[in-house]
């Protein structure tokens, strides 16, 4: 296969992004993650991979996600490769991975994954490699609105597999006899920590456009491309398209709108176990998990899919909102409707 070429590439708190999403490009049907992290996302995983030596007019970001579409990277899928020049980004932050060997585990299914080029002789370009992905971890935290403390290591979630306890940065760098993830990094993690926070202080996340346009693509999920309606320039005309059960999602995977005409106002519906209940529609951070019966305040769908509950049948509609909604929830924790 040929040096691949990005379908848009931005800037990332510096770092060049060439976007290449294996959910619009697997000419060799490779298998792809299902779960959707859409709302869910708790924090940003960083690993090592090892530095490759590459013909000229590419990188090993590139390089390693060209070995992913040719199915030779077994069963790994990361969202991010990142090298001393850029990083590819493979999946969409709405789509899990895998990468945190923990199965159905917080490391897959809820964090994005880094994989930093790197080798074991930690020179100037490897150090560079560091230094790009510190800076995409940064930006991915600030844009999901997560501090220092949603940083994690690969060994972070296999000693949560292996049922260890203590802190996050004990989890982060306790000895695990199956991998040691970062390799490189780990010698040197909280220094690595304070360079992310450093980067998180400088408030340096922004996006710079991107060097293709925008469309919304109407699906009933990202990951199901055979209900696709339509893909539109115009959020307001994707949206007109959008039919019961489906979502509007923009180039990067996110559902920004759900016609969730099938919920009315005051309808009963059973939460799941272990639900996330949210304080906005947009937030990443989980106010508590609830199950059980709750009512539809309003029957209006918000962005990411969630609808606003509430504890009585009597509360629906009333103000202050504040007193009577007790919180958003994503539809696809509804259980059976009333």
């Amino acid at each position: 296969m040929a040096i691949l070429r990005p379908e848009a590439t931005t800037t990332l708190n510096g770092v060049k992004i060439n976007e290449y999403l294996l959910t619009k490009h697997n000419p060799n049907h490779i298998d792809l993650p299902s779960v959707s992290m859409a709302g869910k996302i708790i924090g940003v995983t960083v690993h090592n991979t090892d530095w490759i030596t590459v013909a000229s007019g590419t990188t090993p970001a590139e390089q390693y996600t060209r070995a992913t579409v040719n199915n030779n990277m077994k069963d790994v899928r990361v969202h991010y490769y990142v090298d001393n020049a850029c990083a590819w980004q493979n999946l969409p932050h709405s789509l899990s991975g895998w990468h945190a060997a923990d199965g159905s585990g917080n490391g897959n299914r809820r964090t994005i994954a880094i994989e930093c080029i790197m080798s074991s002789a930690y020179n100037s370009v490897d150090k560079k490699s560091e230094d790009n992905a510190a800076k995409l971890a940064a930006a991915l935290l600030k844009q999901y609105g997560l501090d220092i403390n949603h940083l994690y290591t690969h060994t972070h979630w296999l000693n949560v597999r292996d049922g260890r306890n203590g802190t996050i940065d004990q989890l982060n760098t306790m000895y695990n006899r199956y991998k040691m993830c970062p390799a490189y990094i780990l010698p040197h993690w909280a220094e690595f920590k304070k360079k992310v926070q450093s980067y998180l202080n400088a408030g340096t996340s922004n996006i710079s456009a991107p060097s293709t346009k925008q469309l919304y693509r109407v699906r009933k999920s990202w990951t199901d491309t055979k209900s696709q309606l339509g893909a539109y320039s115009s959020l307001e005309n994707a949206k007109k398209a959008c039919k019961v059960g489906y979502s509007v999602f923009d180039a990067n995977g996110n559902a920004v709108y759900t016609n969730g005409g099938k919920f009315t106002k005051g309808q009963k519906v059973a939460i799941r176990a272990n639900t996330p209940l949210f304080a906005s529609a947009e937030t990443t951070s989980i106010t508590r998990r609830i199950s059980g019966t709750y009512y539809l305040y309003d029957g209006i769908a918000c962005k990411n899919g969630r609808y606003r509950i509430t504890t009585k049948p009597e509360f629906c509609g009333k103000t202050p909102v504040g007193r009577f909604v007790t919180g958003y929830v994503s539809w696809d924790n509804f259980g059976v409707i009333g």
